[in-house]
């Protein structure tokens, strides 16, 4: 049988070396980080939306008009909005963690591929977020407008 060549960067032309290699392993380190700790605090938003979300859904009903969005769903619908957050938000952040394993990966092993995969990570990360940066935007925007 014959045997398939590896998948090395050298082979390709790409030579990663000093800085470069320090930038992109700095950068899976921090992303790594970063995405770990959303991680976590989503899963603290989640437990406290389980343990509390009720009265906090009560108490907005109370003090505001921002209760009548909840009340569709009775109290379960603060608890019900806090779920869809955190499984948005850690789906995002799933990519940037893709991101650091990829290219950890990729300078551990010199695969193109698996650079490849971990840029791609990056780029869904990143498209997602200026999506809901742009959401977030327009809905400010369409509330400042509505309010004058």
């Amino acid at each position: 049988m014959t045997e398939l060549p590896e998948d090395h960067l050298l082979d390709t032309g790409l030579h990663l070396e000093g800085e470069v290699r320090q930038q992109l392993s700095d950068s899976a380190r921090w992303s790594r980080f970063i995405a770990i700790a959303v991680f976590a605090a989503c899963g603290a938003a989640l437990l406290f939306g389980l343990v509390v979300g009720e009265n906090i859904s009560r108490s907005y009903r109370r003090i505001s008009g921002f209760g009548e969005v909840f009340s569709l769903f009775g109290d379960a619908g603060f608890v019900a909005a806090v779920l869809i957050v955190a499984a948005a938000v850690v789906t995002v952040y799933y990519f940037l963690y893709n991101f650091s394993r990829k290219i950890k990966s990729a300078l551990e092993t010199e695969s193109t591929a698996e650079l490849n995969a971990g840029l791609r990570s990056l780029k869904i990360f990143f498209i997602i977020t200026t999506v809901f940066a742009l959401i977030a935007l327009l809905n400010t925007l369409y509330r400042m407008i509505q309010q004058q």
